[in-house]
């Protein structure tokens, strides 16, 4: 006998970098979900106001027993969190974890979507969480797709300088994806997959795989390409912290395919989950960034 996939979502964090995108995903192939947000969040401005699978609730984030009572009383089979590490979302998600627990929900799909820990950026804090979440007997389903196509500019200084930086050589291939792929992707899998496949597992997938230097290529001389040491710090916000993460690009750690262990990276491991949204046509950084 087959199982039933998921029937029932909500999302917590429904920001507008990818928590709104996955919320419109659910929408669009049909799918209903609850979105959680904050008393004061100005985010749901950007849903529709008009479709009958859309239901918004506000809560304070860092009240489980808020949270609980909302799951419970909706019924809800997984929960999504969107929440950012940046701003305490750490404390944030540690919440929402024993709210889900509490309120009986099968499956927290926890704020990964990116290189899968350890790596670079913020994985201590990502697989710290995890950990946690085991440790209540949480199932919990992790999703790494590497860097979104979206944000190369803002990655490379390209947006305030007007230059494309490479820290380094920029000649070691990452994972790369569109952030509408990856809504799709979350809205597909949850969608259709039995329970079995998608409880404690790790999913890896890459819309395109490519160097720095390949994608500064794109811009076809239009911008300048520059390589660096590290970012320029005059009118860069977080420039270190987009320095380090370049570094971890230039030694193959930017791949969803790196294994730490044998610091090695596998090509056919970063895009190996791809194949549960059978047919799909991934975005070109070239598409996205319309170069």
């Amino acid at each position: 006998m087959s199982e039933a996939p998921f029937k029932s979502f909500a999302i917590v964090g429904a920001g507008p970098n990818i928590g709104i995108p996955i919320v419109k995903a659910f929408l669009a192939i049909g799918a209903p979900i609850l979105v959680i947000a904050r008393p004061t969040s100005t985010n749901t401005s950007a849903l529709p106001d008009d479709d009958p699978n859309l239901k918004v609730v506000r809560a304070d984030y860092t009240s489980a027993s808020e949270i609980s009572v909302i799951l419970r009383e909706n019924n809800i089979d997984v929960l999504i969190s969107t929440v950012t590490f940046m701003f305490g979302g750490m404390v944030v998600q540690d919440v929402l974890a024993d709210a889900a627990k509490e309120a009986g929900v099968k499956l927290f799909v926890p704020s990964e979507f990116g290189l899968s820990p350890p790596a670079v950026g913020l994985t201590h804090e990502k697989h710290a969480f995890a950990v946690y979440a085991k440790s209540i007997g949480l199932p919990t389903l992790r999703i790494y797709n590497g860097f979104f196509h979206d944000f190369l500019p803002w990655l490379t200084a390209l947006t305030e300088t007007g230059k494309f930086h490479i820290v380094s050589k920029g000649d070691m291939p990452g994972s790369f994806t569109a952030i509408s792929d990856v809504a799709g992707y979350v809205a597909h899998i949850l969608t259709t997959q039995p329970p079995s496949r998608l409880l404690d597992v790790e999913v890896h997938i890459e819309g395109q795989r490519a160097t720095l230097s390949e994608i500064g290529a794109l811009y076809k001389g239009s911008v300048p390409v520059v390589y660096c040491d590290a970012l320029p710090t005059e009118g860069v916000l977080a420039a270190d912290f987009r320095t380090r993460y370049q570094q971890g690009f230039d030694v193959g750690k930017a791949s969803c395919g790196w294994n730490p262990d044998t610091e090695t990276d596998d090509a056919e491991l970063a895009s190996k989950d791809n194949s549960l949204w059978e047919g799909h046509r991934w975005l070109t950084i070239e598409e996205v960034l319309e170069l």
